[in-house]
């Protein structure tokens, strides 16, 4: 019976270690898009595009899929702690969708907990369908 107990153990630390490993944490500005920069219409600040780039209803499964073990169903990261926390920080989803979509398609290496590419999981369809959802769910969209 010890065999048994420290077998499952293992196993459980293991998948743990693995699922830690997968999930993102602290997004840091990939993109070059700053307010300010380009032409913008009479204020001299460029829009930033966070409309909904695809399709929420079919970004829903994809998060349950991909997103939720380390974002939570929530959207708050285990309050960051597991990966990014999109409704508790404001300025998460105030960035533009090419922003959000370099971070998912190239992985975040910045923060404690770094979040794995999804370019080779995802297509680029699916990709901007998980972002829509996320902006639809959880703020972050002009629409």
């Amino acid at each position: 019976m010890n065999r048994n107990v420290l077998f499952l153990s293992t196993v459980l630390a293991l998948v743990g270690a693995f699922g830690l490993t997968a999930c993102g944490g602290d997004e840091e500005d990939t993109g070059s898009t700053t307010e300010g920069e380009g032409e913008g219409e009479g204020s001299g600040t460029a829009a930033v595009d966070t409309s909904l780039p695809g399709d929420p209803n079919a970004g829903e499964a994809i998060y349950g899929r991909i997103c939720v073990a380390c974002h939570a169903a929530d959207g708050r990261g285990n309050g960051g702690m597991t990966g990014a926390d999109f409704v508790g920080d404001e300025t998460r989803l105030s960035k533009s969708n090419e922003q959000l979509l370099t971070s998912i398609r190239d992985g975040v290496n910045t923060g404690s907990t770094p979040m794995p590419a999804q370019g080779g999981v995802l297509s680029e369809e699916e990709m901007r369908d998980v972002l829509s959802y996320i902006r639809r769910e959880f703020g972050g969209t002009t629409e």
